[in-house]
């Protein structure tokens, strides 16, 4: 019996060092924002956006020729590449993201926008909670079931 107390502890603290899970960061020095665009200026060899979050802050930030940028486009197209390959173009498909209201992904450090995508809808914090939640449902059936077979086996042994 100590033997299942001890497994069941440790099943305990797996889920709570999965639910004590905050999140994952690509590079330290790396911020994230979800939001919309508010403005798009283009200037010289950069273009500034003002991105407005959930929360209603406001961050201005420079896209620069090192920034990374995906975006769908009105025809449901993917646009990959920087501003390096048509600053025009890239500023078109802001506008119409922009008016669109589509939500983006800023990764950003200081000013300087790193990559900037189309809001992915899926919350992986969302996917972990399912996934810790099948994961002990899982291993409490599988202890269930060896209880079982150890209760049967030592019934069985008790008749000979």
């Amino acid at each position: 019996m100590k033997k299942y107390f001890f497994i069941l502890i440790f099943v305990l603290s797996s889920f709570i060092s999965f639910s004590s899970f905050s999140g994952i960061n690509a590079q330290s020095n790396e911020e994230l924002v979800n939001g919309f665009i508010k403005n798009i200026n283009s200037e010289n060899e950069k273009i500034v956006i003002h991105v407005v979050d959930n929360f209603g802050n406001d961050f201005k930030l420079n896209i620069t020729t090192e920034s990374e940028i995906g975006i769908e486009t009105q025809a449901g197209e993917r646009w990959v590449g920087t501003i390096n390959n048509d600053q025009e173009y890239v500023v078109f498909l802001l506008e119409e993201a922009q008016h669109s209201l589509e939500p983006i992904s800023v990764k950003y450090s200081g000013e300087s926008i790193n990559s900037l995508v189309s809001y992915e809808s899926s919350n992986i914090k969302n996917n972990l909670g399912y996934l810790a939640g099948s994961f002990i449902f899982l291993a409490l059936l599988f202890f269930g079931y060896i209880f079982i077979i150890n209760n049967k086996i030592k019934i069985i042994s008790s008749k000979n």
